[in-house]
C-alpha cells in the first residue's frame, strides 16, 4: 500500500506541475488576445470621408490579427477639441498605447505631455504631430507623391492656371500635397491658385465654382483629397468646362476610381491606408513590448488613371 500510495502521489504531483506549465504557457501566448494589450485609436471621423472609414476598419482588422484589443475613440465630427478629449480619456483609462490620426496636428501638446508622464507610447498615422513624445509616424510620402502628380499634370495638361483645393492651413498632410504639386507646376511655367477648403466638400464646390469664374485660363483643378477633387469636378461640369479643364485628386477612394473609370476624373494618387494601418499597429505593439521601432514609416503613393484603373477597381 505504501508503494502504491507513493506512486499515486508522484503521478499527481507530475500532473499538477504539468498543468501549471500548460496554464502558464497558455497565459503567455494568449495574453494579448485576452486584452492585456489595449490600444486606443482616434482618427479623423470615418463618417466624413471614405479614406478614414477604411482606415478605422483596417486598424480593427490588423489589431485582431495581432491579438490586441483596439478601442476606436474617433470623434464623430471634425472637432480638434473633441479629439483631444478622446486622447485624454484614453490616457485616463490607462491604455497601453495610443494612435492618433489628427484632425488638427497642433491640438495635443498638453495631452501628449501627460501620456509621456504615464509612459504611454503614442504614434501618429497619416499626419505628423510635432511633439517629442510621438514615437513613430506612418503616412504616405505626401510631398514626394504630390510631386509625382505635379509632373503627371505637366505631362498631360497644357500650360495655364491650375486651381488647388486644399485642406486646412497648417495641416501637415494637406500642406505637403499642396507644396509638392505647386513646386513642380510653377517650375514648369504654370500659374497656381491655392485656396484652403478645410477638407470640406461644400466649401470645395463653392471655391471651385468661384475660382473657375475668376480664372478663365484654368486648365486643371487639383483637390488635395478625393472628395474635394470630386467637388471640383462637379463645378467644372456645372460651368460646362469638361472639354477644357482636367481634374486630379489624391487618395484613391472608390468614388474617385469610378469617376476615372467613367472618363471624368483624370487621375488620383493612391494612398495605401491598409498598409498604413498595418505598420502603425505593428510599430506600436513593438514599442509596448519594449522593442525598437522605426521613427518614420513613409509609404509611396502612385498615380491611378485610365491606363491602370482596371487593376484597382
Amino acid at each position: 500500500m505504501r508503494i502504491h500510495t507513493r506512486i499515486v502521489l508522484v503521478v499527481l504531483a507530475l500532473l499538477c506541475v504539468s498543468g501549471l506549465l500548460f496554464a502558464g504557457a497558455g497565459k503567455e501566448s494568449g495574453e494579448a488576445a485576452e486584452g492585456k494589450i489595449t490600444i486606443a485609436y482616434t482618427g479623423y471621423p470615418g463618417g466624413l470621408t471614405a479614406f478614414w472609414a477604411q482606415m478605422a476598419q483596417y486598424m480593427k482588422e490588423e489589431a485582431e490579427a495581432m491579438g490586441v484589443e483596439l478601442l476606436d475613440m474617433s470623434p464623430t465630427t471634425a472637432d480638434a477639441a473633441v479629439q483631444k478629449d478622446s486622447v485624454d480619456n484614453a490616457i485616463n483609462r490607462g491604455v497601453d498605447g495610443i494612435i492618433i490620426g489628427a484632425v488638427d496636428n497642433r491640438a495635443f501638446g498638453e495631452s501628449l505631455d501627460r501620456a509621456a508622464e504615464k509612459g504611454i507610447p503614442v504614434v501618429a498615422v497619416d499626419t505628423a504631430i510635432d511633439h517629442p513624445h510621438i514615437s513613430a509616424l506612418a503616412q504616405t510620402d505626401n510631398l514626394a507623391s504630390a510631386r509625382v502628380l505635379g509632373q503627371y499634370i505637366v505631362d498631360t495638361t497644357e500650360t495655364g492656371t491650375v486651381i488647388i483645393l486644399g485642406g486646412t492651413l497648417g495641416h501637415q498632410t494637406g500642406d505637403a500635397r499642396r507644396d509638392g504639386v505647386k513646386q513642380v507646376l510653377e517650375a514648369n511655367g504654370y500659374k497656381v491658385v491655392f485656396r484652403a477648403c478645410n477638407w470640406d466638400v461644400p466649401t470645395a464646390l463653392e471655391t471651385a465654382t468661384n475660382e473657375l469664374a475668376a480664372n478663365p485660363g484654368t486648365v486643371a483643378v487639383f483637390g488635395c483629397w478625393d472628395p474635394g477633387a470630386l467637388a471640383g469636378l462637379a463645378a467644372v461640369k456645372q460651368r460646362g468646362l469638361m472639354d477644357k479643364v482636367k481634374v486630379y485628386g489624391f487618395d484613391g477612394l472608390p468614388d474617385a476610381l469610378m469617376s476615372i473609370k467613367d472618363g471624368e476624373l483624370t487621375a488620383t494618387i493612391k494612398q495605401d491606408n491598409k498598409e498604413m494601418a498595418r505598420v502603425t499597429i505593428r510599430s506600436l505593439v513593438s514599442q509596448i513590448n519594449g522593442q525598437e521601432s522605426v521613427k518614420k514609416l513613409l509609404i509611396d503613393g502612385f498615380v491611378i488613371d485610365k491606363s491602370n484603373i482596371d487593376q484597382h477597381m
